[in-house]
């Protein structure tokens, strides 16, 4: 069985990504890849949180997890480098 808020973060995530695409559409977005990975292994780990109380509970609890490392990891390195970037444009 699977948790109720488990299901509400997967439906607001999914609107997130809605609301940016419709909002973004002729926008040219800034270039900060690791960011929008960031948020895909999240939305992938809030996937695999509601998968995991329908089937395979072992395996999609591991790769949830492993889903939200990488995207802390990939937040990490978006950050540096948009800092980086912030530091070059100054100097």
């Amino acid at each position: 069985m699977f948790q109720e808020s488990e299901v509400v973060n997967l439906i607001l995530a999914l609107l997130i990504v809605v609301l940016f695409l419709i909002f973004s559409r002729g926008y040219r977005r800034p270039r900060f890849p690791f960011l929008y990975l960031g948020f895909f292994f999240m939305l992938l780990a809030y996937i695999f949180a509601v998968a995991e109380g329908v089937l395979f509970p072992v395996f999609f609890t591991l790769a949830e997890h492993f889903c939200h490392a990488v995207s802390g990891l990939f937040f990490l390195l978006g950050c540096l480098k948009m800092v980086r970037k912030w530091e070059d444009s100054d100097g």
